[in-house]
């Protein structure tokens, strides 16, 4: 059962592949070096972005057990959200800062840090097909990869720059309905 369950994932992992799309428009949470075209030629090819998904992968692997906890995830978040913030702070000298909202709840801050946290644990959860708690390298990756076949619309292996534009395009639309919500209270 295990080996069918290992070759399930393998067989996800590379039939699905990359999530870091997200770089590929705009989006540079996800690979924030920028280089998820590793070889520059405009053209995502899946070989790519599997490498930055290991590559990831092998970063925030703090005990490098070959396996991701919950905690070693929350650090790498933490560890990248300090790093941006450094960015930030660095480019708002010099120039005007953004007002700090002072409208803001704290108890209301504090219930969607825990809602965030529950949609965290249930993501994990969710990608964590054997259930022991963390991930293997194949569950991340397949986890990591999951949007590159719906960015790849011919089904060629490959994210044009054609391809990137439309779920660029696709992001903002999704980006746009969800700013739209009235606010809950």
């Amino acid at each position: 059962m295990k080996k069918l369950t290992l070759a399930a994932a393998t067989a996800l992992t590379f039939a699905l592949a990359v999530p870091m799309i997200a770089n590929a428009h705009g989006h540079k949470g996800a690979n924030p070096s920028g280089k998820l075209d590793a070889n520059a030629d405009g053209t995502i090819a899946r070989s790519e972005a599997e490498a930055a998904a290991l590559a990831r992968f092998a970063e925030i692997d703090a005990s490098k057990d070959g396996f991701l906890t919950r905690d070693e995830m929350k650090s790498a978040r933490e560890a990248r959200r300090a790093e941006m913030q450094a960015k930030w702070a660095e480019k708002a000298e010099g120039g005007e800062r953004r007002k700090p909202k002072g409208d803001r709840d704290p108890a209301r801050m504090e219930a969607r840090k825990a809602k965030m946290a529950e949609k965290s644990a249930e993501r994990f959860a969710a990608a964590d097909s054997n259930g022991d708690g963390k991930w293997s390298q194949i569950e991340f990756t397949a986890q990591r990869l999951s949007r590159f076949a719906k960015a790849d619309t011919d089904g060629d292996g490959n994210i044009t720059p054609a391809e990137q534009e439309a779920a660029k395009a696709k992001m903002k639309e999704h980006r746009g309905k969800w700013r739209e919500k009235p606010a809950a209270r």
